[in-house]
């Protein structure tokens, strides 16, 4: 073999393997959160076949779909009432955290001060604050949004702390080299960095007001998911009942979906948006 051969042998072999094509990694991007669900679902119908269990223990998934498409107006109308409830717990818990983090992350008094009342709300089982909202503000839609926009306030505004705090050093020198105000820094360093926090703390928090909403409505409401689910819960409905949990959860993957969307938007800078 002449030695060109032999060059050309060795820088073949130093060559990294041919990668999967861009195109083939998006799909399966797409496909796998069809392929996780109907995997789930499926093993939950072969298994209530094959052990036999009462409807009243786990009923079909199917049979609960069938019911559901059955019934459209029926959840359509009940989960409108819920998905504004927790649309607005969510986003009053964002305004509130970020407000609330911005001050801590430029006072560390502040910090101090406000770290206690933090502990002090995360400590507090929010389902019995509920009482306590209808007595202030009656049942009206304000006690179900306060319990929604207090499940996630507490992500909310930890992740927004440590992005906020996250920045760097070399960046905000420079900043600080050419007189750039506080309000400079913040909006041109401090809030990009933190929104990758920001956005992985919207995934958790979009589930957390969902939950608060229909805690809510179990103590205050004649409409929304929570309190179908709780009419089914006291009549033995079991058709409504998992109804209700499977739209709950169809709602909260669709916002999940759409949130992930605009975050490879608004994040396609950031390195967690890297296709692997």
């Amino acid at each position: 073999m002449s030695d060109v051969d032999t060059r050309h042998d060795e820088a073949g072999a130093d060559e990294p393997p041919e990668r999967t094509p861009h195109r083939v990694r998006r799909a399966l991007l797409v496909i796998a959160p069809f392929w996780g669900l109907g995997s789930f679902f499926a093993a939950w119908e072969l298994y209530v076949r094959l052990a036999d269990v009462r409807p009243l223990t786990l009923p079909l998934p199917s049979s609960i779909l069938r019911h559901i498409i059955e019934n459209p107006g029926f959840y359509w109308e009940h989960g409108l009432v819920t998905v504004q409830e927790a649309f607005w717990g969510f986003w009053l818990a964002f305004f509130a955290a970020v407000l609330v983090a911005t001050a801590m992350a430029h006072s560390r008094f502040v910090e101090r001060a406000t770290l206690p009342v933090i502990v002090l709300t995360q400590s507090t089982p929010v389902a019995v604050l509920v009482p306590v909202f209808v007595l202030w503000f009656g049942f009206s839609p304000w006690p179900k949004i306060l319990t929604a926009a207090l499940f996630a306030w507490i992500p909310f505004v930890a992740n927004a702390l440590t992005g906020l705090r996250s920045i760097d050093e070399d960046t905000h020198e420079l900043l600080r080299s050419v007189n750039a105000s506080r309000w400079e820094v913040y909006w041109r360093l401090r809030v990009p960095q933190s929104l990758p926090y920001l956005f992985s703390a919207a995934r958790i928090c979009i589930g957390l007001a969902l939950v608060g909403a229909v805690i809510g409505e179990f103590f205050n409401s004649s409409e929304g998911l929570g309190n179908t689910a709780r009419v089914a819960q006291s009549r033995l409905l079991v058709d409504q009942l998992w109804g209700s949990v499977f739209v709950l959860a169809f709602i909260g993957v669709v916002f999940v979906l759409v949130l992930i969307a605009v975050e490879r938007r608004v994040l396609r800078w950031h390195s967690s948006q890297d296709l692997i």
